[in-house]
């Protein structure tokens, strides 16, 4: 099961979890018909972190370090969920 900090007791919130699946799930997607070598895909996703932690700072969610900061985490923690989760989005 998808882990999401910040969620509630377990950090499974349904709806918050249900969103993030479905998103991944497009991404996944988009990313297999891009074109794009695996690798390339990856780069691609960190370059949209970067650029939507740069979005985030714009709108006072913090300083762009700051966001960016949290990005790279986000994205780490992402890294340690099972891809096992995808699979009823994928079908």
């Amino acid at each position: 099961m998808l882990k999401v900090p910040g969620t509630g007791a377990a950090g499974t919130n349904g709806a918050r979890v249900d969103k993030i699946g479905a998103l991944a799930a497009h991404v996944v997607e988009h990313a297999l018909a891009s074109g794009l070598s695996w690798d390339e895909a990856i780069l691609a996703f960190g370059v949209a972190a970067k650029a939507i932690a740069a979005r985030a700072a714009d709108e006072g969610a913090g300083t762009v370090e700051q966001c960016a900061g949290l990005a790279e985490r986000r994205l780490k923690s992402g890294m340690t969920q099972s891809a096992d989760v995808l699979r009823a989005f994928l079908r």
